[in-house]
Parts: C-alpha cells; structure tokens; sequence
C-alpha cells in the first residue's frame, strides 16, 4: 500500500509557477513608487501641496493592478481566446467614444472620465490586439500561406492603427499597436518571404520622411511649440516635435524636454547624486512619467540606468522563455505579444529620455506615474504568469 501511494505521488503532475517573474513585477513596482516619491514630493510638485499625491494614486492603481493580476492569472488564458472578439470591439469602441464625450489634457482630447475617474481608452486597444492576434494566428494556422488570408487578418488591425490615428491622434499608441501586429505576424511565420519587401519598403519610407522635413518642412517651418495648451493643440504641434528631435539646437524652445532629460543622465555620473538630491526634475516637464528615466538617471548614475534596462530586459526574457514552453500555439503567442508590448514601451521611453528617438508621451512600464497603463500591464502579466 505504502509503495503504491508512492508511485501515486510520483504520477501526480507537477504545478508550475514563474516565481523569479512575479518577484521581478513587484521590484520594479516597489522601484517606480521609490522614484515617484523622489521625483514628485518637493515643494509645488502639484497644485494641491501634497508631497505624497502622486503616490498615493499610484499606489491606488498599483493595488488595483496587483489585484487584477493576481485574478487574471487565475483565468485559464484559452478563456482570452473566446472574449478576443468582444474585447477588440470594446476597445475600438472607447476609443470613438473620445469623440463625443472625451475630455482633453495638455492640450489633447484622448480622455474618458466616469466621474472621479479618468483614462485612456486607446491603452485598451494594445492587450485587445495582442489576444485578437493570438487568436487569428492559432485560427488560421496553414491557411496564412496565401496573401488573402494575410490581408484578412490585418484588417482588424490596421483598423484599430487608423481609429487611435484619426480620433485620439495618438501616433505613438499607434506605432506601438502596428508593432504589435508586425513582431507577433512575423514571430509566427518568419521565412514568409514578404519580410524583405516589407523591410526596403520601410527603409523607404524612414529616408523619404527624413528628406521630407528637410527640404520641404524645415525652409517654410515656423515653430510655435511652447508650453501652453492651445499652441500645443496646434496643427503643427507634431511637426514641431519632429524638428526639435532632427535639429535640437535651432529649436531650443521645442527640444526643452530632452535636453534637459540628457542633462540630468549626465550629472549623474557613473553613480548619481543620490536618491532625492536631483535638481532636473524642479525644470523638468512630466518627470513623473515621460521622462522619469532622466530622473534615474541624475539620482542613481549610469549604474541605477543599467539596473533598470537590465530589469526590463530581464523580464521580456522571462516572458519569451514561458512563450516558448507554451503548451500550445495560443499560449505562446499570447506571451510573445505581451513580451513585444513591454520591449516596445521601455524602447520608445528610454529611447526620447536619451534624445534618440522624437518625443513621443509614452511611459516607462511600472515605473512611470499612471493609472490606466500600469492597470493593464499588470493585467497582461497576469495572463503571462497562467501561461507558465
């Protein structure tokens, strides 16, 4: 008896759960109200005087998030499989709904606020795509062999780029949600030989657009970029950001935020000035969530920048190695899209903090201060950690 209940026990499936992932998620969590802290408790911060205010909300959503979380990793995450549908249509729908009812801040109505509530809906086309696309890949398996079968498939996305385009102007989001799109397709049939075309085409496109602003942009370009709400609303605001990216030295004005996020990663150092001791942040526009990554930077050196990209990197390797081991098609792809979303965010965040890519409004994940984006992070790992 005694050695048949062993042999049972031997038989009995082993549960596995991502544990180093999970303790990774709360570092980096404990880490971004550290940093919120340090960034947003001085004197004027906010205009109700509180040190502690963008804290305080923060931990609110990180609660919230923490809870989601932990419910979404206790939903077998083939369930997503049959809500991909229902979840895109509602994503699409907020985000038409900014038409009539949106509300604007810094100057763009990319708003929805339910009494004391406000956020953004075009955050909840970028999970949406990525369990629609998981879907489409596992459902049309061999059939993605033709062209028509492709064009199909991309429409549901290439409606949602145009939708968060036309009604959020939100360009950003939008080349996150296409990014999407292209790694998740190109991650589920790479030798497609369409890859190489698509690649000169972009390469094309990237060198047009740069002689574009050149020749024709820059000789009949007046810069009306400043830090007031209806001049940020202006029709050129996206030109302005543009330019003061490509030429930052004849547009001062525009190219404020970067220079002064370069500025405060170079008083750092190799070590920092110590965490609170930071100057840039009094100067610096939305250093609580855009440009939070020059705050590191000044208070903890190159050594706390390292730590955090190696964080970041970690992760997204955490998440590729439970896609990989994926028991079927739909987990994998499903923690691939969440690993491309989070690779995405911290390349687009750090890449503006640094001056290497335009100034583009999107966070750096766990870290910068935000309800709506950090809620469904936290969701999407959810669905990772059931995965694994």
């Amino acid at each position: 008896m005694a050695r048949g209940q062993q042999t049972e026990k031997k038989k009995k499936p082993i549960k596995y759960f991502d544990y180093s992932l999970l303790f990774l998620i709360i570092f980096l969590l404990c880490f971004g109200l550290v940093m919120l802290y340090s960034t947003s408790s001085y004197a004027g911060s906010n205009k109700f005087g509180d040190a502690s205010y963008f804290v305080k909300r923060q931990l609110f959503a990180t609660g919230l998030g923490i809870v989601g979380m932990y419910i979404v990793s206790k939903i077998p995450y083939r369930f997503w499989m049959k809500v991909s549908s229902m979840a895109y249509l509602a994503a699409i729908v907020l985000c038409t709904a900014v038409i009539f009812i949106g509300t604007e801040a810094n100057g763009q109505a990319r708003w929805l606020k339910i009494g004391p509530l406000s956020f953004q809906p075009s955050e909840f086309v970028k999970p949406a795509m990525v369990i629609l696309m998981a879907y489409l890949l596992t459902r049309m398996g061999r059939k993605l062999s033709t062209l028509k079968a492709d064009i199909v498939m991309l429409i549901p996305g290439v409606i949602a780029v145009m939708v968060i385009l036309v009604v959020t102007k939100n360009l950003s989001t939008a080349l996150i949600v296409l990014g999407i799109i292209a790694f998740m397709f190109f991650i589920a049939y790479p030798t497609k030989k369409i890859w190489r075309l698509i690649a000169v085409i972009g390469v094309v496109i990237v060198i047009g657009w740069l002689g574009y602003y050149h020749f024709v942009i820059v000789p009949n370009h007046t810069m009306t970029l400043t830090n007031t709400v209806t001049e940020a609303a202006s029709k050129s605001f996206r030109d302005d950001r543009i330019l003061a990216w490509l030429y930052p030295d004849d547009y001062p004005q525009a190219s404020m935020q970067s220079r002064y996020s370069m500025y405060a990663i170079g008083f750092g150092g190799i070590l920092g000035r110590g965490l609170g001791r930071g100057t840039m942040k009094y100067y610096l526009p939305f250093s609580t969530n855009d440009f939070i990554f020059g705050v590191i930077g000044e208070e903890l050196g190159l050594v706390g920048c390292g730590l955090v990209v190696f964080l970041f990197v970690y992760q997204v390797w955490r998440i590729f190695t439970v896609a990989q081991h994926a028991k079927d098609k739909l987990g994998s792809y499903m923690a691939f899209g969440v690993g491309i979303h989070v690779a995405l965010q911290v390349i687009l965040n750090i890449g503006v903090a640094t001056g290497v890519l335009p100034n583009t409004g999107i966070s750096l994940p766990y870290i910068s201060y935000g309800g709506t984006a950090l809620l469904l992070q936290l969701c999407e790992m959810g669905i990772v950690l059931n995965i694994s």
